[in-house]
């Protein structure tokens, strides 16, 4: 009887297995969740922030672009003149004098850190032979608004802060950071085009032929992130060369 009584109610009878997690393994997972989220969620950051800098950097160097473009094709057309003819020598009648050009030339002025390119061409239907003021053009920067900008008229080839400009850039997209203008003139003689091949002294002799071309470069940073930077360098030779003198009579 003893026996069968120890037999069913043992004295320590096994205790029941607990299921579920403790609590220092469910802070465990919570911890290793948090790192993991962190860690996903800074990936995810770090890549759109990637994305938001290519496209400000393709934004800047698109508008950057244009307008080193629109530069480049308007230098090109200085000097332009409807009635060129009138300046090209004639052997058959070289008592004739010549017409100048009057869209001729090409300055560089203002201030030497942000220089000023002045230029003419003409744009009349019927061609007047008179260089007015709405034929004066330029392009300079705007070291207040940080713009470049564009001459739309002026009294003289020589650009003036007086003249009127119209900003090429918008400020809110892009600040033009420094302008580098180079203006190279390389003269030709045209003396072995002539019949007399000695000027002898000769006012205005040899002839010459003037080629211009102008270096710009701008540097650029987007209006919204100033680590966003770009420069862009373009060339033009301007396309209407100028002859100066006379050949010796």
């Amino acid at each position: 009887m003893l026996d069968l009584m120890t037999r069913h109610h043992p004295r320590h009878p096994p205790r029941p297995r607990h299921q579920g997690w403790s609590l220092v393994e469910l802070m465990l997972a919570i911890g290793l969740g948090l790192l993991l989220l962190t860690v996903a969620l800074h990936l995810v950051s770090g890549h759109v922030d990637e994305q938001r800098r290519l496209l400000l950097e393709s934004r800047l160097t698109q508008d950057l672009r244009t307008a080193v473009e629109l530069v480049s094709r308007d230098v090109r057309r200085a000097g332009y003149w409807a009635d060129v003819s009138g300046g090209v020598w004639d052997a058959a009648h070289p008592a004739v004098a010549l017409t100048a050009n009057p869209y001729r030339g090409a300055v560089l002025n203002g201030p030497a850190a942000a220089p000023w390119l002045g230029y003419s061409y003409s744009r009349d239907l019927t061609e007047d032979g008179v260089n007015s003021n709405q034929e004066k053009f330029g392009l300079r920067l705007n070291t207040a608004t940080q713009t470049l900008e564009w001459r739309l008229s002026g009294s003289a080839i020589a650009p003036d802060e007086r003249d009127h400009w119209q900003a090429l850039t918008d400020p809110a997209l892009l600040r033009v950071t420094r302008l580098a203008i180079r203006l190279d003139e390389t003269r030709q003689s045209l003396l072995g085009h002539c019949a007399l091949t000695a000027c002898n002294g000769q006012a205005r002799c040899p002839p010459e032929r003037i080629q211009r071309r102008v270096r710009v470069e701008l540097d650029a940073q987007d209006a919204r992130d100033s680590r966003i930077q770009r420069q862009l360098t373009t060339e033009a030779r301007l396309r209407n060369d100028e002859v100066t003198g006379a050949c010796p009579l």
